[in-house]
């Protein structure tokens, strides 16, 4: 599970910054959406994404140019 939660951020009104490089449970935080919507951006090319042996990761800076298009 990951150690970062929807309450722990939000969208910097407070001056919390999300993480450089995020997983999968903090991307659906984030968006707002499931683990499966996810998985099917990243699978589609839509979402910028990298694994770290088996887990998919998503940098923070690919994650917000996604949100700007």
């Amino acid at each position: 599970m990951s150690r970062y939660f929807e309450d722990d951020y939000d969208d910097g009104e407070k001056g919390v910054e999300w993480p450089e490089v995020l997983t999968i449970r903090d991307v659906q935080c984030y968006l707002g959406v499931g683990q499966h919507t996810v998985y099917r951006l990243i699978q589609s090319g839509k979402l910028p994404a990298f694994r770290i042996g088996s887990l998919w990761r998503v940098r923070r800076k690919d994650l917000e140019q996604f949100c700007d298009s």
